[in-house]
């Protein structure tokens, strides 16, 4: 900050902030409780305002007024004309959630509305504390599905921390972690605390320390970097990692803003139908590092775009994560692997077998060799021009046309095959990204991304076949990733046992 937030030589500003906030809340406590705010629910201790009470409720308050003018007056620097401000702040924002945090930790603690019960003097010490920092840390949790370590504990990896929880019942424990994390955290449930089955989980945790920010758009970026970390997961490891819930706050329960509550998928107790858990320990932070710059690195005509094939592709296979319907992922899934291996090819005769042609070149291995990824492909793109095309399937082709895939499992139920047939071709289009991604890298790119190349031609010749394959998965070795460039292990369906 350009001023200091603090008053000229105010010795007396933490006596004066005292006396005013006293008197204050407990004016206020009367107020709310002749609304029948107070006392609250004993499960659900936190209120807020516009939504438990209103602000008309406690603003005309003659403490209210006095404690708003004693903020601004010890702390000019921070409060002083905020209309012509880069990042206004107001004292009554601070005061809303000063008398928030009084009443929630009142009616967890169990003890009376009164201005002398212990909870207001620690929330004052705690207005006052961060009131006198020009620094405060914001904090994204998000928990996320089929995701732990390789030992159960917490794990750094660049500036993401997982936070691996019990695999115990819904509540998993994560919900603490986040509320110890983000102070806030459980009254901005808003009363409906997210209870889903889907271990193993664990809360993914970034941070930032800042100083004259607007924090909203701190948390936005801070959500993104989780997003950032889950698709580089899934490319690495063919996760099957969803995201449940997120809360994005400050550390501090008196803050500049609420948190920020985000529910990602249906509101249902299961998760998907198909997983694959994915346990990472210290030596994957290498690939992590690598295959981000690499993607970053892309050289990718974006100058007057609307979008590009490369950024096509990764939307549509991250939307795959977000959708509970297989039929949008099928479509999503198709257009990823043609904006992947076709992009910026001038024909468009013939789509389809030109992707089943270069899939198959490209990611045959003994254990998923070119006839299954070749045959795979028909069936799944088959599906897809029917669905894009507004055409009929009746359930007994679907069926059909799901049990050829070369990965689904015997006897398997339907709800189940279908997720499975999604899981497979999730995994080819992957497979696809991180091939195309290798053989454009520089500095000798043998398939750039913003050059034409004779694909077709070259893949014709077994040599030259067998030698961009070799490149790109060795190209997947040096960033010490080599697993990924394998056939992800099968999933299991989500009753069974857990997946090693």
């Amino acid at each position: 900050m350009t001023e200091s937030i603090h008053a000229e030589a105010d010795a007396d500003g933490p006596e004066r902030i005292r006396t005013a906030a006293r008197a204050f809340v407990g004016a206020a406590f009367t107020a709310l409780a002749r609304e029948n705010v107070l006392p609250t629910p004993r499960v659900h201790p936190y209120i807020k305002v516009g939504r438990d009470y209103f602000g008309d409720d406690v603003m005309p308050l003659a403490e209210f007024a006095a404690f708003e003018q004693t903020l601004h007056d010890v702390y000019p620097g921070r409060f002083a004309d905020p209309l012509r401000r880069h990042h206004a702040e107001f004292p009554n924002a601070y005061i809303f959630s000063f008398l928030e945090a009084c009443v929630g930790r009142c009616g967890i603690e169990g003890v009376p509305y009164d201005v002398d019960s212990p909870p207001v003097e620690r929330y004052i010490a705690e207005l006052i504390a961060v009131l006198d920092s020009d620094e405060y840390e914001v904090i994204c949790c998000r928990e996320v599905s089929h995701l732990t370590t390789t030992d159960g504990k917490s794990l750094q990896l660049g500036e993401v921390t997982i936070i691996p929880g019990p695999d115990q019942g819904p509540g998993s424990g994560l919900v603490g972690v986040a509320a110890g994390l983000v102070p806030g955290t459980v009254g901005a449930f808003n009363r409906e605390e997210p209870r889903i089955y889907d271990p193993p989980k664990s809360m993914v945790v970034v941070r930032a320390k800042v100083t004259d920010a607007n924090p909203f758009s701190v948390a936005a970026r801070l959500s993104a970097q989780v997003d950032r970390f889950l698709l580089l997961c899934r490319l690495l490891f063919a996760a099957t990692a969803q995201s449940r819930w997120q809360v994005c706050g400050v550390s501090t329960l008196v803050a500049r803003m609420n948190p920020i509550y985000d529910r990602y998928g249906k509101a249902g107790f299961m998760g998907p139908l198909v997983r694959r858990t994915t346990r990472l320990a210290p030596a994957d932070e290498t690939a992590f590092e690598n295959l981000g710059t690499m993607i970053d690195e892309a050289v990718v005509k974006r100058e007057g775009m609307i979008t590009t094939p490369f950024d096509m592709a990764l939307d549509r296979y991250v939307r795959t994560y977000q959708t509970d319907s297989p039929f949008d992922c099928f479509v999503d899934l198709a257009t990823a692997l043609e904006a992947t291996l076709t992009g910026n090819d001038q024909a468009t005769e013939a789509i389809s077998l030109r992707l089943r042609s270069r899939a198959s070149a490209l990611l045959a291995t003994d254990e998923d060799p070119a006839s299954a990824i070749f045959n795979d492909i028909g069936s799944l793109y088959g599906l897809r021009s029917t669905l894009v095309h507004g055409g009929k399937i009746k359930e007994s082709k679907l069926r059909a046309e799901i049990g050829k895939i070369s990965t689904i499992p015997d006897n398997e139920m339907f709800g189940t095959a279908t997720a499975h047939a999604v899981d497979r071709m999730r995994d080819i289009v992957r497979r696809a990204f991180l091939a195309r991604l290798c053989l454009a890298d520089a500095p000798d790119p043998v398939w750039p991304f913003e050059a034409p190349t004779a694909v077709d031609s070259i893949l014709s010749d077994e040599d030259q076949r067998t030698g961009w394959r070799d490149t790109w998965r060795a190209r997947m070795s040096e960033i010490g990733a080599a697993g990924a460039a394998d056939p992800a292990r099968p999933g299991v369906d989500f009753i069974s046992p857990d997946d090693r």
